[in-house]
């Protein structure tokens, strides 16, 4: 059954004084989400985006501030907050103790080598961290988007707004086999009542993104729709071609249903959150190497992929920079450094067993 993912509103911040950006994202997710109620859109979770935060702002004791206040007014509604670092901040050093905060999601973005080793030295290089700090943290390469989907966002404009993301795997792949008006029926749906939020609560609507990404059971898995279309298991011959195919079908929908679309627009092939890729992972038909190929043609990037013992995080982040130079869009790397072997089984708190990839 298709449903929002994520109401996701974008806070402005004109003065980085914590308890005014507490006070700003209180109030409008408050607004926003009592006028999600009225329109009688409910949705899996609910979020709120920062912008950038600049080197000089904020202190690190301020970003933990922010998450567990917002969090105990919000308790209810059980907020995600995603706090976007210029990687010159002095909290990317300390991003390891912020992610303790379960609400709280950090990102940065870098463009240069130069970026990626401060990255690697303040975030990837200590031992026997917890992997379900990792679930939290992203990189993005180039720049930000204003995407619904966390960790690697940021509200770029500076603006108030809210967006959405969907769970839909299922419409999806009915539609591919012909029940196509179930699909546009869903999305026109989703579509006239953020339009109502919207209305109601004098915020923008900034628009869904339409990536297709998948949840943990079978029936959402974005993998098993691409073997349908494959007809074999992924990281087979036509791996490419299916995928590259698939996203020209989720890049049309928002001109053939006529909803304004933000973010990333693209098939997501996050590892830990897809059962069937995490088995593709542990059977060895899908590796590190595929995953970072299958980026060029329609993934947002390198996603929720727990990592054996001694991988070089550096270079495999270089090889996600080339991507981003070489496609021309932003793309983002989540991936879970582990001191295992491949193949072995990684639990996540919220996500629960994925396995170490084969590199």
């Amino acid at each position: 059954m298709p449903l929002v993912r994520a109401l996701t509103i974008f806070i402005p911040v004109h003065s980085w004084r914590a308890e005014e950006i507490t006070g700003t994202s209180v109030a409008l997710a408050e607004r926003v989400l009592s006028c999600a109620e009225k329109a009688n859109l409910s949705a899996w979770t609910s979020r709120i985006v920062l912008p950038v935060i600049p080197q000089i702002a904020l202190e690190c004791s301020d970003v933990k501030r922010i998450a567990k206040e917002v969090g105990s007014v919000l308790k209810d509604k059980r907020v995600l907050i995603a706090f976007p670092l210029s990687y010159e901040h002095k909290c990317l050093a300390e991003a390891r103790d912020l992610l303790t905060l379960e609400n709280a999601y950090i990102s940065t973005a870098c463009s240069t080598a130069e970026c990626l080793q401060r990255v690697y030295e303040t975030v990837y290089s200590a031992k026997n961290v917890e992997p379900d700090l990792f679930t939290r943290f992203a990189i993005s390469f180039g720049t930000w988007l204003e995407t619904p989907y966390f960790p690697a966002t940021a509200n770029i404009s500076n603006t108030a707004g809210f967006s959405l993301s969907l769970r839909y795997v299922d419409v999806v792949a009915n539609a591919i086999t012909g029940d196509k008006e179930t699909l546009f029926e869903f999305l026109k749906n989703v579509g006239e009542k953020a339009e109502a939020i919207a209305s109601c609560s004098s915020i923008p609507f900034l628009g869904i993104d339409f990536s297709l990404s998948p949840w943990i059971n079978n029936d959402e898995s974005v993998a098993l729709l691409v073997e349908s279309l494959l007809k074999a298991p992924l990281g087979s011959l036509g791996t490419l071609n299916a995928l590259y195919n698939l996203n020209a079908l989720i890049k049309a929908l928002p001109k053939r249903v006529g909803i304004r679309h933000t973010g990333f627009n693209e098939v997501m092939l996050p590892v830990a959150e897809d059962s069937v890729l995490s088995q593709r992972v542990k059977e060895g038909f899908v590796r590190v190497r595929d995953l970072v190929s299958y980026s060029f043609v329609c993934v947002a990037g390198l996603d929720m992929v727990a990592l054996p013992r001694g991988v070089d995080v550096l270079m495999l982040a270089g090889d996600m920079l080339t991507v981003h130079r070489v496609k021309g869009r932003v793309v983002a790397m989540r991936v879970i450094p582990t001191d295992l072997e491949e193949g072995s089984e990684v639990r996540l708190r919220n996500f629960g067993a994925t396995y170490v990839a084969k590199m």
